[in-house]
Formats: C-alpha cells, structure tokens, sequence
C-alpha cells in the first residue's frame, strides 16, 4: 500500500473510531440525555458546530462536506430543536454563526474526550521510536496543509 492509501486507511479508521465513540455515547444515554434525541447525522452535525462554532454555514459545507441547502436544512432543523442557535456575525452583518446551547456543550465535550481518550489509549501502546514517528510526520502533514498561514478552508 503507498503512503496515500496507508494515511488514508489510518484516517478512516480514526474516523470509525469517532463514530462508534458518538453512538456508544448515545446507547448508554439514551434516556436521560439532551443529546439522545438525535440521530447519528445530526449528533455529528452538532459535534461540527461545537468544534468550529461560532462558525459559519460555508464552515460547516467544508467540514462536513454537504451541500448549502442540506447543511442550512440541518442547521435549521436543530435550530427548532432549540440546541442550535444563530448569531449574526458583528464584523460581517450579512454573515449568521451558528453555535451549540451552552447546555449541550458538556455532553459534547464529554463525546470529544472520550473520543480523544480512546485514541490515546493506541498511542499508549506504541513504542517511544513510533509514537516519535507518528508525532514527526503528524507535524510535518499539518504544517504543509496549513502553509503560508492558511486554514483548511482556504486551500
């Protein structure tokens, strides 16, 4: 396998990892959470705002790879669920920011670290000399995906 298909494989399975965290999340708080209420998609369109909100749609097309009209059609669907909310953005007026209601914040937060915990748990069983690798080419990936200053929106 090239290193394309090798980081790509990596990828998807970090990804997985991320998915099964979010619906494990979900069976074992399925009654007494504000976040059990939703469904796979809409749980990690949530995670997407909470991660780069306040953020914009045209944020939220790039991170999750819909189009306007089915990214505004989420957006407002968890908007009349009251877990979303839209801010105008005081530097641009014609631009609206959606972001997470703070009461939603902890369970996503909660999410994200046992996500972040599980990945953890496989770096732990690395030895030092890969865990230096990983780290080394980790690094070397975002400062060339992040060249010249620029986010990943705007390559």
């Amino acid at each position: 396998m090239n290193e394309v298909e090798l980081f790509l494989e990596a990828h998807a399975d970090i990804e997985a990892i991320r998915r099964k965290n979010i619906a494990d999340y979900w069976e074992e708080n399925q009654t007494e959470d504000i976040v059990a209420k939703f469904s796979m998609r809409q749980r990690h369109h949530l995670l997407s705002i909470h991660r780069y909100g306040p953020c914009s749609l045209q944020t939220l097309m790039q991170h999750t790879g819909l189009s306007s009209s089915a990214v505004s059609a989420a957006v407002d669907k968890l908007v009349k669920a009251k877990v979303v909310r839209r801010v105008q953005n005081k530097e641009n007026r014609r631009e609206v920011r959606v972001s997470v209601i703070p009461a939603l914040k902890e369970h996503l937060d909660e999410i994200d670290k046992r996500f972040r915990g599980k990945v953890a748990s496989i770096f732990a069983n690395f030895s030092t000399d890969e865990n230096a690798a990983v780290l080394k080419s980790s690094e070397a990936l975002l400062k060339r995906t992040r060249a010249n200053g620029k986010t990943v929106e705007e390559i």
